[in-house]
């Protein structure tokens, strides 16, 4: 004997189930974030220095900031000021974009370990540079030959670190007492202004 329509609590059960199931899946789906401390998972980066990013809002919008700092890749985002170049920006789209990009750093190393007044003053006309932003040991032997993204840059990390080494001083610390505008947890703005008016 065949049935050929099923009890109506047989289908009553199935449409039951159907809808429990719909429910609980929907929930998971749903309520899975709140329980995943970190989502969706990102390789994001915090800034760390807020009174700096409130430092360059308060410059002018056109400034262009000079740094190798990591901290300088923030400065884009969190005070929409531009930068000369940064590391966070070294992805060769094309090959006249990488070579710009890779000139600029080359530079910008060059002029900030330079002993030499003048070759700074010249770098910061070339670019038209309003600041220059300066890491914590910034200016040091140390801090060039450990500083993984600066070597990239040869050979004018090299160069760099071969005149600290031979006891060369930066030119920029000879002038941060002066020209210093702003320094949080280490981290010290130069105005570049500043920098050319002094007598090389």
């Amino acid at each position: 004997i065949t049935l050929k329509n099923p009890p109506p609590s047989l289908a009553r059960g199935k449409n039951i189930v159907a809808i429990v199931a719909t429910l609980v899946i929907s929930i998971a789906l749903i309520g899975y974030p709140s329980f995943v401390e970190e989502f969706p998972r990102t390789a994001y980066r915090t800034g760390e220095l807020p009174k700096l990013y409130e430092f360059f809002q308060q410059t002018p919008k056109d400034s262009l900031i000079a740094s190798v700092a990591e901290e300088a890749n923030y400065i884009p985002s969190f005070s929409q000021r531009s930068i000369l170049a940064g590391s966070e920006y070294a992805i060769p789209y094309q090959v006249g974009y990488y070579r710009q990009f890779r000139q600029r750093f080359l530079d910008l190393i060059r002029a900030q370990y330079s002993p030499n007044l003048a070759e700074v003053q010249n770098f910061i006309r070339q670019y038209k540079i309003d600041f220059w932003l300066l890491d914590p040991g910034g200016l040091t032997k140390e801090y060039l030959a450990n500083h993984r993204r600066v070597q990239q840059y040869q050979p004018a990390a090299k160069e760099a670190l071969d005149k600290l080494q031979k006891g060369a001083i930066p030119a920029l610390t000879k002038v941060m007492a002066t020209c210093q505008v702003f320094e949080d947890k280490g981290f010290v703005v130069l105005d570049a202004n500043c920098i050319n008016s002094k007598v090389r």
